[in-house]
């Protein structure tokens, strides 16, 4: 695999490990989702916040289906690594690991309800996964492909479609995540 898409692979491992043991465990994806529940200022029990816990719940059926290759209900680094390769570089099952949390993440992120996620609303997002704010405004800029001033779902999707399976820099993916988790 590319080292670069290795390198991508390796770094979203680390910040789905949101407690650093090694593996990821779905108290990993409870510890994101309250991080980004936090940020956004909206309580775990409100509409939004059962959505993004209920999709987290999904999302962790659904590493485990195509990464816990032990069965052992945890994820490791290698595990990671030859699913996402597998499903996602090679195969392109995108849609089926990552749509429902794109959506629930958007929605979240659409604060105000007008169903288009504006600048200050990503860049909370983006700031709950490490960005600082210059990275934030930076990944705005390349992630609103068509100029709008939002990020529409495919805008985003696209985007981490791109993150996963294109090496090449200055891609609007390759602005997803802080730049020191990415070679350069």
């Amino acid at each position: 695999m590319n080292e670069v898409l290795l390198q991508r692979i390796d770094s979203t491992f680390d910040h789905y490990d949101a407690n650093g043991n090694g593996v990821i465990e779905l108290a990993d994806l409870y510890a994101l989702a309250n991080r980004l529940l936090r940020a956004f200022g909206e309580p775990a029990g409100s509409e939004r916040g059962r959505e993004l816990i209920e999709t987290s719940d999904r999302f962790w059926e659904t590493l485990l289906e195509h990464c816990d290759a032990d069965r052992d209900g945890r994820i490791t680094l290698e595990e990671y690594r030859a699913a996402m390769a597998a499903t996602f570089v090679d195969v392109d099952e995108f849609d089926d690991l990552f749509l429902e949390v794109s959506e629930s993440l958007l929605a979240l992120a659409d604060t105000n309800g007008d169903g288009r996620v504006e600048a200050a609303e990503f860049q909370v997002l983006l700031q709950a996964r490490g960005l600082s704010e210059a990275e934030c405004r930076t990944a705005f800029a390349h992630v609103d492909t068509d100029g709008d001033g939002s990020i529409s779902l495919q805008e985003y999707v696209d985007a981490v479609h791109d993150y996963y399976t294109n090496p090449a820099e200055g891609t609007p993916g390759s602005w997803l995540y802080p730049r020191s988790m990415q070679l350069t």
